[in-house]
């Protein structure tokens, strides 16, 4: 009886064979992120929820439309402890993915140990990794009905310099063990020759989120007729769960396409440091 030959998992893209161009590097991320979605998708999904907690406050539960975080103590205490329980969420999922992308069984308990002992200093590398993202995407929450659309895209187009050079702290200080200062030096190293490769792959991944979450808009507004312009409450419900439901599949591709353009700078700096021997 001949035995079937077993499929080739998706799994094991890294190390990485050469340096990849960047396309490849988005196409290799996306074979990560398929491979690991199943695994990531709780983390991604209570991540996002996190992140959302302010909001879904303000506009479900808090009375007087949220008057609690008009109070600054209460504003402070709820940004901080989103803050730490998404770098802790974050950090398991790239280390998740990190060792999907090594062919290796992921391994709650140690993600989770390995989380807990290095919380602290994550702080500081994660702020300086999605710092920039951040500020960009609450400045466009907030002032999108007041500043222009040009005046949006002239200041995303300003912070995406800074973000494409700091990006990679997240995966050195999580997959390499880095402490954040140096896995800060290490990104500020290995991107500043290739500002142009890791700003593209960066635009790449936020449009095709983008494109996602303009699918979603359109498709709630379409359903807006049908729901009545009283069912304010429900639309505000659907909008918020397309949200969430999309954020849990970003959140591990863009995370995805941190850790292999991690891989191909670190590779690409390996290479130009022999070569100056």
């Amino acid at each position: 009886m001949s035995r079937a030959q077993p499929l080739e998992a998706p799994v094991g893209l890294l190390p990485l064979p050469r340096p990849l161009m960047t396309g490849e590097v988005l196409d290799a991320a996306f074979r990560l992120f398929r491979a690991s979605l199943l695994r990531c998708l709780p983390y991604s999904g209570l991540a996002v929820l996190v992140l959302e907690l302010p909001t879904l406050y303000e506009t479900f539960l808090a009375p007087d439309g949220g008057a609690y975080f008009v109070i600054p103590f209460f504003r402070v205490v709820g940004f901080l402890t989103v803050l730490a329980l998404s770098v802790a969420l974050l950090g398991v999922i790239t280390l998740r993915l990190h060792a999907v992308s090594r062919g290796l069984k992921p391994r709650f308990r140690k993600e989770v140990l390995t989380v807990l002992r290095r919380w602290p200093t994550a702080l500081i590398a994660n702020v300086a990794a999605l710092g920039f993202p951040m500020l960009m995407y609450s400045v466009g929450s907030l002032f999108n009905p007041i500043l222009p659309s040009v005046l949006l895209f002239v200041l995303g187009f300003v912070l995406i310099w800074p973000m494409a050079l700091l990006a990679v702290a997240l995966p050195a200080f999580w997959c390499d063990g880095l402490g954040p200062f140096a896995a800060i030096a290490t990104a500020f190293r290995i991107s500043w020759r290739r500002l142009w490769r890791m700003a593209g792959a960066i635009l790449a991944t936020a449009t095709l989120v983008t494109v996602f979450y303009l699918l979603a808009a359109i498709a709630v507004g379409l359903m807006s007729p049908l729901l009545g312009r009283a069912d304010l409450f429900l639309l505000a419900t659907i909008r918020s769960l397309l949200s969430l439901v999309i954020g849990a599949f970003g959140v591990p591709l863009v995370l995805a396409m941190l850790v292999v353009a991690y891989e191909d700078l670190k590779m690409r700096d390996i290479e130009r440091r022999g070569a100056a021997r």
